[in-house]
């Protein structure tokens, strides 16, 4: 069961909740804060939670800048399935790492390394969820992402799974109706769908998710030659063919910049739900803003990957637990 299946009735509830709110690209009216974090959280138990989290990240940068887009990735992933509970880190049979959509996700090893570094100067302390979302914040501005603040106290989540990762994330093929119902049903906006999507300035796609690009894209969305590109690129037949990668951003791929926005004039947006934003009325208006604000598309998106890493977190000790490892559910 794909994500358009289930999203009809999220964009009829998110439509009864926020009313005309996102369309207009202000906050939905249902939004709540995060209740149970803040930022001084860890300032008594692990007050160098921040300081170990940031080297480690920078090191692991410095030694492959890609780390950047890596968590950017997992942390949307994480998001997408039940909020930011560090779920898809579990690695178990049957877990959100098994999702078709997971094949391609990087920086599990680096959360894990950092953790074990956590857990020798604050045992049973720092969650994994709140390590994720450090680790991206601190990668994302070795880019060039504005700063943004965080709060702690996330707890992690007891439970991933695999069908829930297959029918929720985002896979590149959904219209904009899809994916504005995905972002409302977390609280967030047509503008943070848009701005979000912006990620997609750095990083690789596979061919597996470029080719219904090619198959459906009409002749006026897909610039001729940018197309014949992609097809010589991803030609090959044979499994790993599946898996040959294309960057997301055709013209400046190492540099986190509004370049990407500005390729959907060009019609050269690599994924298929990406091209469509620039042609939709709800949509259309913030993709024209961020061409013509850089400056203001890298503050915006530092504030939309805030906000995403409060959704539905879990907070209570009876909603979730501190893991001794990243990869494993604890064990009582």
């Amino acid at each position: 069961m794909r994500m358009s299946s289930v999203l009809s009735f999220l964009a009829l509830s998110a439509f009864v909740l926020a009313g005309s709110a996102a369309a207009d690209g202000n906050r939905p009216a249902y939004e709540n804060p995060a209740e149970g974090l803040n930022p001084s959280y860890y300032a008594q138990s692990c007050p160098g939670m921040e300081g170990i989290v940031q080297r480690v990240v920078k090191e692991a940068f410095d030694a492959d800048y890609t780390v950047a887009a890596g968590l950017i990735r997992l942390f949307f992933h994480d998001f997408a399935v039940g909020g930011c509970d560090a779920s898809i880190l579990i690695d178990a049979p049957g877990s959100e790492r098994e999702a078709a959509s997971s094949n391609t996700l990087r920086g599990f090893y680096l959360i894990e390394a950092i953790k074990a570094e956590l857990e020798e100067h604050c045992p049973r302390t720092v969650s994994c969820a709140d390590i994720l979302t450090a680790a991206t914040r601190d990668a994302s501005r070795e880019i060039g992402v504005g700063y943004w603040p965080l709060k702690f106290g996330r707890k992690d989540g007891l439970k991933s799974s695999k069908e829930a990762a297959d029918q929720y994330v985002p896979m590149g093929r959904e219209s904009v109706t899809d994916l504005i119902a995905f972002f409302e049903s977390k609280g967030l906006n047509v503008r943070d769908l848009v701005v979000l999507s912006g990620a997609h300035t750095i990083g690789k796609a596979t061919c597996a998710a470029v080719k219904p690009r090619l198959c459906n894209a009409k002749p006026d969305t897909l610039d001729r030659k940018y197309g014949d590109f992609l097809r010589r690129k991803c030609r090959h037949r044979g499994y790993f063919a599946e898996y040959e990668r294309v960057e997301l951003d055709g013209e400046t791929p190492t540099t986190f910049d509004n370049v990407y926005f500005k390729n959907l004039e060009r019609k050269m947006g690599l994924l298929e739900s990406d091209q469509k934003m620039l042609h939709d009325s709800r949509t259309r208006s913030v993709v024209q803003e961020m061409i013509t604000e850089p400056d203001e598309f890298k503050h915006e998106f530092a504030m939309a990957m805030r906000r995403l890493g409060e959704v539905q977190v879990l907070t209570g000790d009876d909603e979730g637990e501190v893991r001794l490892k990243c990869s494993a559910v604890n064990k009582y």
